[in-house]
């Protein structure tokens, strides 16, 4: 029988502290206090944006976390 190996990307996508919940939660909340509509439309615009940011705040931190010396 071949040996299963868990990689970090299975890993990270199988954990359970990514909440898709509160990103949902934080999506609707600032769609409401802006008053635009609720929908899914709207929420997938807000998500597909934040993600390109993210991209940036990613590469920003594993930098940070570099110079702090926070990695094994």
């Amino acid at each position: 029988m071949p040996k299963i190996t868990i990689t970090a990307l299975t890993e990270l996508t199988l954990s359970e502290w990514i909440d898709t919940r509160v990103i949902a939660h934080a999506i609707l909340e600032e769609l409401e206090e802006e008053a635009i509509p609720t929908t899914l439309e709207n929420g997938q615009k807000v998500w597909l944006d934040a993600l390109e940011e993210l991209n940036h705040l990613v590469a920003s931190s594993v930098i940070g976390l570099i110079n702090r010396g926070d990695f094994n």
